[in-house]
């Protein structure tokens, strides 16, 4: 055999090998490439996209927005606790202040006004004993006219007397009494006078006060010293009418003295008193 001989069948192997490949490739399914198992992967894979799509438009969006939803809601309501909050603040204020008022105006009204018809009577007494004390003359009054609480039925009418609405604008929550008195005497007994009413126990308020000269008892000069000095005091206590300063008038210069008082009374039972 000669050495040329091997390598010809070697060729003629190879040769047979190629197409016996080939044929072997073209016979292959595509299933032994991608088989069952990947195949069932990629449905599982598909199914699971498909189920996450779903569960993100189905759960998580409308969750999003119910959470929106009740951000502000909760929102709103911190507002309006605290609204709520400042409301019930400023109405406790309120009512604090409210109650300390009420408290005040029991507190004056217990120490400093006596009851309707002893302190009417009282008031009375003391006038004309102040008067004779000091030595005084009663020119005129005292005139007494009732003073009607504000708010009751019982109000000024625009056709009432002036002096009537004079009396009303001294009017308050508590009943009460506006006096009118016209005394005469020496200016120091006067004084005296003034001085003795400003500290009684009554709550006397001096509204206005018109001093003038006289010549005697029951004249009064021609050209008189009028001067009406309103005057709001607490029980009674403020400044006594100053005389003229005339250096010519000593303190035992007659005069003749106006005053124009009220007195208020405890709220109450009594107050039917002048009805």
């Amino acid at each position: 055999m000669s050495p040329e001989q091997p390598l010809q069948n070697q060729a003629l192997a190879r040769r047979r090998q190629i197409p016996i490949s080939l044929g072997q490739l073209k016979r292959t399914p595509v299933l032994n490439v991608i088989g069952v198992p990947e195949l069932i992967g990629l449905v599982a894979a598909a199914l699971l996209a498909l189920i996450t799509v779903f569960a993100y438009f189905y759960f998580f969006v409308p969750s999003h927005s119910r959470l929106n939803s009740a951000r502000l809601e909760r929102d709103r309501l911190q507002g309006q606790l605290q609204a709520s909050q400042k409301n019930v603040q400023e109405t406790t204020s309120t009512s604090k202040a409210v109650n300390d008022i009420n408290a005040s105006l029991e507190n004056f009204e217990n120490r400093w006004l006596a009851a309707r018809d002893t302190g009417r009577m009282s008031l009375y007494t003391t006038l004309n004993n102040l008067i004779r004390s000091n030595g005084l003359r009663n020119t005129a009054g005292p005139s007494y006219t009732a003073l009607d609480p504000l708010g009751t039925k019982q109000q000024v009418q625009p056709t009432a007397s002036a002096e009537k609405q004079s009396n009303a604008k001294w009017q308050t929550i508590y009943p009460g009494i506006a006096v009118t008195v016209t005394v005469e005497g020496p200016y120091q007994k006067v004084w005296h006078f003034v001085r003795d009413l400003e500290t009684n126990r009554h709550f006397l308020i001096i509204n206005a006060v018109e001093l003038e000269s006289v010549t005697h008892f029951g004249a009064v000069t021609e050209s008189p010293e009028t001067e009406p000095v309103p005057t709001v005091n607490r029980n009674g206590r403020g400044a006594p009418p100053v005389a003229a300063s005339d250096s010519s008038k000593g303190r035992d210069a007659l005069v003749s003295l106006r005053l124009d008082l009220t007195t208020y009374f405890r709220r109450g039972g009594s107050e039917s008193a002048f009805k």
